[in-house]
């Protein structure tokens, strides 16, 4: 039977523990662990974009997910459907290494936007 000192993180008794160092009567660096993590108190991802819950478990390895981008985080399932809205356009290789001036490239990748965006 668990009493109202237990961590909802660790599951530790708490009740012995100064104030001071509780979130509620939790742990404060269980809670900032979670916090951090991006997690919910249940073990479901945070979305790195809006801060919702997602439908994801924590413990879900990133090769199972959907809406998972390497080095930002977990999505959202309306932030990752958004993400297809927004325009990307593709830039051949062969023109980012034959076009030594920046500028040149710029107006180039420039010229490749308006291309896309008339055909769209």
């Amino acid at each position: 039977m668990s009493t109202p000192f237990t961590c909802q993180y660790c599951g530790k008794d708490t009740s012995e523990v100064e104030f001071d160092y509780l979130n509620g009567y939790d742990h404060l660096a269980c809670a900032l662990e979670n916090e951090v993590k991006g997690v919910t108190n249940d073990g479901y991802e945070i979305c790195v974009m809006c801060g919702a819950k997602t439908d994801v478990k924590f413990s879900t390895h990133v090769d199972h997910r959907v809406g998972y981008i390497e080095g930002a985080g977990q999505l959202c399932k309306y932030c990752w459907d958004r993400g297809t809205e927004r325009m990307h356009i593709m830039v051949p290789s062969d023109i980012i290494y034959n076009t030594p001036n920046d500028s040149e490239l710029g107006g180039k990748v420039r010229q490749l936007y308006y291309e896309a965006k008339n055909n769209s």
